[in-house]
């Protein structure tokens, strides 16, 4: 297999970016509603380094070798409390609004990367291929990433963040299919991950298109 160094660094710099700003969702709303929890693991930071450091397979191998393979993909969490918010807000609603932040930015950033991807296509020109140069191919990738941390997370599977948007959600009457979800959770994120280019092929493609279509739009 042949390695483009570039490649491998920009793709490793988009999964960085977007894997900091998801888990930086998360501590920054426990924050704000009063779980003070990420602050005292000096968690409220954009700075990789922490994650790198707390989880150096996940945010630092993982991505090093998702970017050399093109499965923009990496892992971390963030030491979260629910039941320490502040009164008048519920364990079950502090929990949702805190798991549900990070694949929420994770969409804004995917946004966001469209619209630079649009733009970059604008100052290279029409006579220019955008995905190859290095900024392009940056927001490019962080489209490709954002949009793997949204879905992958909002899985319904435990540990993923689906699972407690889920478990906030459901009636009681969900308890067994719970119960079953976090007996065999490992088993079926697994499978997810094996089967992971069938599952998420039409969520790329789909990215793709719509990035294609903000390029018309944006250049004409």
């Amino acid at each position: 297999m042949d390695l483009n160094i570039q490649q491998i660094l920009v793709g490793f710099l988009a999964i960085t970016i977007s894997l900091t700003v998801h888990e930086f969702a998360h501590a920054f709303v426990a924050d704000r509603l009063g779980d003070p929890t990420p602050g005292e693991n000096g968690r409220l930071t954009l700075n990789p380094m922490v994650l790198w450091t707390n989880y150096p397979i996940g945010a630092l191998v993982a991505p090093l070798l998702g970017a050399a393979t093109g499965f923009l993909m990496g892992w971390a969490a963030t030491p979260v409390s629910p039941h320490r918010v502040r009164r008048g807000i519920s364990i079950r609603k502090a929990d949702l609004l805190i798991s549900a932040a990070g694949p929420l930015s994770n969409v804004l950033l995917a946004l966001v990367s469209i619209a630079l991807v649009a733009t970059t296509y604008r100052w290279t020109g029409p006579g220019t291929d955008t995905l190859v140069t290095p900024l392009g191919e940056l927001f490019w990738f962080m489209v490709q990433a954002n949009v793997l941390l949204a879905v992958f997370n909002m899985l319904p599977v435990p540990p993923l963040d689906g699972f407690h948007v889920l478990s906030s959600l459901a009636p009681r009457s969900w308890e067994a299919a719970l119960g079953f979800l976090q007996q065999f959770g490992m088993l079926i994120l697994l499978v997810i991950i094996m089967r992971g280019g069938v599952l998420f092929g039409p969520v790329f493609r789909v990215a793709a298109e719509v990035t294609r279509w903000a390029v018309i739009l944006v250049n004409g």
